[in-house]
């Protein structure tokens, strides 16, 4: 199938985004400098791995976790249906 382009890239588009300044239309970064700044500051070193999780493990904060959600859901239910 044939697509049109613009010949321009700077006219492609909404006439909204045609009006923007350039410095709104760039790239956003991936993340803030601060979080940027605090992964690379937890950052392991090469070769140290964190240990492995059992996933058959349970603790009682799980257990905790898993009423709560469940709890709220029954009830929103609930009073959705009343």
């Amino acid at each position: 199938m044939f697509t049109r382009r613009a010949p321009n890239p700077d006219l492609a588009g909404h006439p909204f985004r045609r009006t923007l300044p350039a410095h709104v239309l760039r790239p956003l970064p991936l993340f803030e400098p601060e979080v940027e700044a605090a992964m690379k500051a937890l950052q392991l070193p090469e070769g140290v791995r964190s240990p492995p999780v059992d996933p058959r493990r349970l603790t009682l904060q799980d257990v905790k976790d898993f009423l709560l959600a469940y709890c709220a859901c029954f009830l929103a239910i609930s009073v959705f249906i009343l």
